[in-house]
């Protein structure tokens, strides 16, 4: 039995020296925080550990944080706008109450302040099982309609029920991309987009892809062991340029 195990180790660090396979995922993904939280702060509130309002705030900013990375598509420059302007909009409220006595905000402030909200460790917990469930689910699809398997030869992608997709390697670039800072803060997770061997045409762009810096860094080292041939590349510019000028005669 141990020999068994031996064999079988060494048969899969072997199959992955020549393959990198990863999953998509669906935006449900990035409400991991509020699974986690649920389940930390019950054992928080129950052991009294932390006072049950600052409690309630936390989970409400990680209710927040999630809702917004779900509903929003925020670029890194967007989310620095913003940050901006809320940092330019508190300065300004500052100034307004010491300069001018304008206390209109103030106010807003300490409405907030004073609704002293309860926090439900009950309620946090049945919402993080039933997420959890959910994430079962999720988990269980991607496996059999979300894989992509990427090898010297081809970059194929798994579907039930469906026809497989595969795109024959040649001579291609891969790049990516993270049009969503708050995914990228939750997951690591950004856009792995395919492009021909000259880099203007977008072949394949798979989205959603969590811890992609490690995917892509494995996908460079499978890359760069096999070289690909001159002549692949030049067959792919060929196709590249007349796909081009067909488009311009459109």
């Amino acid at each position: 039995m141990p020999g068994w195990f031996e064999r079988k180790w060494k048969d899969l660090m072997e199959r992955r020296k020549h393959e990198v396979v990863f999953y998509t995922y669906p935006k449900f993904i990035f409400c991991w925080p509020l699974i986690v939280m649920g389940y930390a702060l019950w054992f928080l509130d129950r052991w009294q550990v932390v006072h049950p309002e600052i409690l309630a705030w936390i989970w409400g900013i990680t209710l927040l944080i999630v809702l917004v990375t779900v509903g929003f598509d925020l670029n890194r420059n967007m989310t620095i706008f913003w940050v901006v302007l809320l940092v330019a909009f508190w300065l300004l409220v500052v100034w307004l109450r010491d300069a001018k006595s304008i206390t209109i905000f103030s106010r807003i402030y300490r409405l907030f302040a004073d609704l002293d909200p309860v926090y439900s460790r009950s309620l946090a917990l049945m919402i993080s099982i039933t997420l959890s469930l959910l994430a079962l689910i999720m988990w269980a699809w991607t496996r059999i309609n979300s894989k992509w398997r990427i090898t010297h030869n081809e970059f194929e992608h798994y579907q039930f029920g469906k026809m497989d997709d595969s795109l024959a390697r040649g001579a291609k670039r891969v790049r990516v991309s993270y049009p969503d800072f708050f995914e990228l803060l939750l997951c690591l997770a950004g856009d792995l987009i395919i492009y021909d061997s000259v880099g203007r045409r977008e072949l394949r762009c798979i989205p959603h892809v969590p811890m992609l810096p490690y995917v892509k860094r494995r996908i460079n080292r499978l890359l760069e062991t096999t070289a690909v041939s001159a002549s692949e590349m030049d067959d792919e510019a060929e196709s590249a340029a007349e796909t081009d000028d067909d488009n311009h005669g459109i």
